[in-house]
């Protein structure tokens, strides 16, 4: 996921943060609510209340998923798993953790707290709308109902034993506790996630045919988005396994070539990009690296103006990068770099830039040892 939308503030010390994709999957359950749920089943609603009570229906929705996601995050920071934040997008919610958590049981007990929470939820809802019904208006009870029913299919869903539904995690971390394998344990919730995936888009393909194209449309992507998302988990623990123990050092490529901060970008363009075929300089000033120019930077520049303007005009100044040891674990600095949506940190020892560090490096170094088998 790239790091697009805006941040809803902090509670608890984690960020939320509401991706922009997330307004399209909210304006879609806004208008299956007015045009179907409340349509079909509160006919005596008028056409304004329905709308007003789909878009309180869709913020209490929101506001479920991103409890859910909470209750992950609470479990997790007691846990010493540091969450780097909560992000709503069109597909849901996602906890981002920093790292995995070390312990099958501490994995176990992080994926199943979110679930607990939604079935807390739902039976909470449904029960105020049990209880409220003969003093309410039918569209409230209605709103509550349609909620509390939601949790628990949230829960049920989320309870499919295939990464990387909670169920598959802590399906999961009950076989890498009784095998203490954790590659096997990820390839066999993986492959269990993308069967699942399948028979979500199948039944996507089946509803448009039968005409409910919206929700069919809806069920497609969210089982091509589960089977990206099972293969993904199952390549990460390969990387985790490959990269364990394996300082920067090892990897990063050493004596990059540097650029001058008062290089023009024309110049840059020709004399380094051109040439060395790299998207990335390290920026020296009498032998100290103050930052970082990158390829995308210099495309956000109009043409007219690379000959008037510098490197140190658009670089990534030191204090805004992550800097990296080079002893530092192999695995850590790829969850960094996921971390903060980029593609190569610089590599400093004692202040002084020794070498780069990029996804592409890691990778192939992991790459490599799966085929000679090391």
């Amino acid at each position: 996921m790239q790091n697009q939308g805006f941040s809803l503030g902090t509670c608890k010390g984690i960020r939320v943060r509401l991706d922009y994709s997330w307004f399209v999957m909210f304006v879609l359950v806004v208008f299956m609510l007015a045009n179907y749920f409340f349509f079909f089943f509160f006919e005596d609603i008028g056409v304004a209340e329905s709308w007003l009570l789909s878009i309180t229906a869709a913020i209490l929705f929101f506001l479920s998923i991103l409890m859910h996601e909470f209750a992950h995050a609470l479990a997790a920071k007691k846990r010493n798993v540091e969450i780097s934040e909560i992000v709503l997008f069109i597909f849901g919610g996602l906890a981002k953790m920093k790292k995995e958590p070390e312990r099958a049981r501490d994995e176990f007990v992080i994926a199943g707290a979110g679930p607990l929470c939604s079935l807390a939820l739902g039976i909470l809802f449904l029960g105020v709308a049990s209880v409220l019904e003969p003093y309410i208006r039918v569209g409230v009870y209605g709103v509550l109902w349609y909620i509390g029913y939601l949790n628990i299919l949230l829960m049920l869903f989320n309870m499919v034993p295939g990464f990387p539904l909670d169920g598959g995690r802590m399906m999961r971390a009950a076989l890498w506790h009784y095998t203490g394998n954790l590659r096997r344990s990820t390839r066999i919730v993986s492959t269990l996630g993308q069967i699942f995936a399948f028979l979500l888009m199948f039944t996507g393909v089946m509803l448009i045919f039968g005409g409910a194209i919206i929700v069919g449309v809806v069920w497609i992507f969210v089982g091509m988005f589960l089977l990206q998302s099972a293969k993904s988990g199952y390549y990460l623990v390969a990387l985790r396994e490959g990269l364990s123990g394996i300082p920067v050092r090892k990897i990063m490529t050493t004596n990059p070539s540097t650029v001058h901060p008062d290089v023009s970008l024309r110049n840059l363009v020709n004399d380094y990009f051109f040439k060395n075929r790299f998207s990335c300089f390290p920026v020296i000033r009498h032998g100290e690296f103050i930052g970082l120019v990158e390829i995308n930077q210099v495309k956000s520049i109009d043409r007219e103006r690379w000959e008037f303007t510098r490197v140190s005009d658009i670089m990534t100044p030191i204090e805004n990068l992550r800097i990296v040891n080079p002893d530092t674990d192999a695995y850590d600095v790829l969850m960094q770099m996921i971390d903060v949506g980029s593609g190569r940190l610089p590599v400093l020892d004692n202040g002084e830039l020794i070498g780069i560090i990029s996804r592409k490096d890691i990778i192939q170094f992991v790459e490599f040892r799966e085929t000679l088998g090391a």
